[in-house]
């Protein structure tokens, strides 16, 4: 396993907001393996909760070393499973991981899942808010794609929400829910990712709807570290796009 970093880029300005750390999985027989396969797998057996607790740790280094060597001052979004979420010790854990690496909260954000609502919902409320009061930002991947609803917003401490690739897809010429989805969320304050921004027409509608942040092929594909550590140093090259990779 190890991790890759996909750069994230304020819409209007192209400027870099940040990575999301995601989980990579290369056999030196079967190749490159699809989170698809193995994630699911992985939640099954619960080895996702050792499995997620290494992901915090080597995202949490890496943000660290960042912090002090380029002198970053964006964000790193960390997935963070339901099931590992809602183990009864992630906070007390999550808190110590936060202590050991010396972080800057403000440059922490996890990602959940609409999963986490299945558990008890009164629980996975308060262990938000726990976290939102460390200073960590709380981001709701895949919205639209399952059981969403106006109430679960409202209800939510979020300070981001993340459209789905599937409704940036078509967006060009099926624009209507995602223009609707965009200024509702605007309104109520949360910022704004889209997922999946292949072409330059795309962003040219998700500029126009004022999303604040696009993550996507068009601007960035998950890198390895090491092409990260060259972009934060000034190297603008390191970036792999659809056009360049």
């Amino acid at each position: 396993f190890q991790l890759y970093y996909q750069p994230q880029f304020y819409t209007q300005s192209e400027k870099l907001r940040g990575f999301e750390a995601l989980l990579r999985w290369y056999d030196e027989d079967l190749g490159w393996i699809s989170p698809e396969q193995f994630v699911p797998l992985a939640e099954e057996t619960h080895l996702v909760i050792p499995l997620g607790n290494w992901v915090l740790d080597t995202a949490l280094r890496t943000l660290s070393e960042w912090e002090q060597r380029f002198n970053f001052n964006g964000i790193m979004s960390v997935n963070v499973s339901p099931i590992q979420f809602c183990q009864e010790d992630f906070i007390p854990k999550f808190k110590k991981k936060i202590e050991f690496y010396k972080i800057n909260t403000v440059h922490l954000e996890i990602e959940i899942t609409e999963g986490v609502l299945i558990e008890n919902f009164e629980n996975v409320i308060n262990k938000l808010n726990e976290v939102k009061n460390l200073g960590v930002g709380i981001s709701l991947d895949d919205f639209g794609t399952g059981y969403s609803s106006l109430r679960y917003l409202q209800m939510l401490p979020l300070t981001t929400l993340k459209i789905d690739k599937s409704f940036v897809k078509n967006i060009v010429n099926e624009s209507d829910i995602t223009e609707g989805i965009l200024s509702l969320v605007s309104k109520m304050g949360l910022d704004t990712i889209a997922e999946g921004v292949e072409r330059e027409e795309q962003l040219e509608v998700l500029k126009k709807f004022n999303c604040k942040t696009i993550q996507g092929f068009l601007r960035g594909k998950p890198m390895p570290k090491n092409l990260c550590d060259r972009l934060l140093a000034g190297d603008l090259s390191a970036i792999l796009t659809i056009n360049n990779s």
